[in-house]
């Protein structure tokens, strides 16, 4: 595979002499890098001129930068011209930038004031840079934060950035030398990774979850019709009551949006399942899409839904199951788990074939429910109602 690593910290200059900076050395991307390149992948390493350098190797590609210019420009330049696998993001950029004196400001004066403006989110722009799709992980540092804090700032992260993962640690366990990790993926799975070979499990991990074939959503058109108005109820109603218990937890505190996916089957192919990010408190007409059809071999599901929505990751594996038990017609899935019912070996990145496939295993004789990996569970039923009666009868 090729990957890219950021490393180190940008600064911004104030005149010709000074600038403001932060501490990043760049130690842990260049133990990223070594790991990487131990596993056998080419490596573009784009550091800071002073940040910690990986160990030599002829599939090692250094290039420096200094400035947040400089880096946002050879990170373009990087993704323009070569096919990224996977990016590690984990140099430190510059959150402020500041209009820059012409020549030396005069260290004769008693008071100075430096009015600094926001600078924009480079890493918002890497998969729009990309020439290939690429799995991004990102980097989030807080420091004297509780779980549940690095947990959520790390998942908006995720979120506001489109990363596929995001590397979540406290700079207040590093110095006291604990150096640990959460890994928080797009579903909010936390995954906590420590030493020994931190950097080796980071790696596998990214692997893994980067290494699967993704579908593509086709909208056929932009409407459902009043067809489906009785089911829209019926979904409506389910979403609040799951919402309501907890099973359907809203993305982080305040947001609309909603964890989780209700499915019914319509016809054989054809099933009702609600839209990504859809308000699971109170469902709306629009959060509730149709997939007509998922064309495993083109990788696509086409879908009819309103205002461009698009179904839920969830979909693939849905059609699966449809696929494979003609008599279930009823798919739940909640953020919660259930005791003693199987669970999948690795948390597969919903919506890619691996996801569907390695899950549906777990559906056997007699078993309704089995648990997604640091995700939630999944129950299939022959009625809507009775399925998520039976889910919420898991938590009594």
């Amino acid at each position: 595979m090729n990957i890219l690593i950021t490393a180190g910290g940008t600064i911004v200059k104030i005149d010709d002499v000074r600038h403001i900076g932060n501490f990043s050395t760049g130690s842990f991307p260049a133990k990223i890098a070594n790991a990487s390149l131990l596993k056998g992948h080419e490596v573009i390493y784009l550091h800071a001129k002073n940040a910690k350098i990986p160990t030599a190797n002829r599939k090692l590609k250094l290039i420096a930068y200094e400035t947040y210019d400089d880096y946002a420009n050879e990170l373009k330049k990087i993704l323009n011209k070569n096919s990224i696998d996977i990016a590690f993001l984990g140099a430190a950029v510059s959150d402020y930038g500041v209009k820059r004196h012409k020549g030396k400001i005069p260290s004769s004066k008693l008071l100075l004031t430096i009015r600094l403006f926001r600078l924009p989110k480079v890493i918002k722009s890497v998969k729009q840079w990309s020439k290939t799709p690429l799995f991004q992980v990102g980097f989030k540092l807080l420091s004297n934060a509780t779980k549940k804090e690095l947990v959520e700032n790390a998942y908006k992260s995720n979120l506001e950035n489109r990363s596929d993962l995001t590397i979540a640690s406290d700079f207040s366990e590093i110095k006291s030398g604990k150096r640990e990790v959460m890994l928080i993926t797009p579903e909010k799975g936390a995954i906590k990774l420590k030493e020994p070979n931190l950097a080796k499990k980071i790696v596998e991990f990214a692997e893994k979850r980067a290494r699967t074939n993704r579908f593509k959503t086709v909208l056929i058109s932009k409407t459902i019709g009043k067809k489906y108005n009785k089911e829209m109820k019926l979904f409506k109603e389910l979403c609040g009551r799951l919402s309501k218990q907890g099973l359907m937890p809203e993305f982080f505190k305040g947001a609309v949006s909603g964890h989780g996916s209700l499915a019914l089957r319509t016809d054989n192919n054809s099933f009702l399942i609600t839209a990504r990010g859809s308000n699971k408190k109170n469902l709306r007409p629009g959060d509730i899409t149709l997939v007509r059809k998922v064309d495993w071999k083109k990788r696509k599901i086409l879908i009819e839904a309103p205002q461009d929505k698009k179904a839920s990751f969830n979909a693939v594996l849905v059609s699966a199951i449809f696929d494979k038990f003609p008599r279930v017609n009823a798919v739940v899935h909640t953020h919660s788990f259930t005791k003693k019912a199987p669970i999948t070996e690795f948390p597969y990145t919903p919506g890619t074939l691996e996801y569907a496939k390695k899950t549906l295993n777990l559906f056997k004789k007699n078993i309704r429910i089995i648990n997604l990996k640091n995700h939630g569970l999944v129950a299939i039923g022959n009625d809507l109602k009775e399925t998520v009666n039976y889910v919420l009868r898991q938590f009594i």
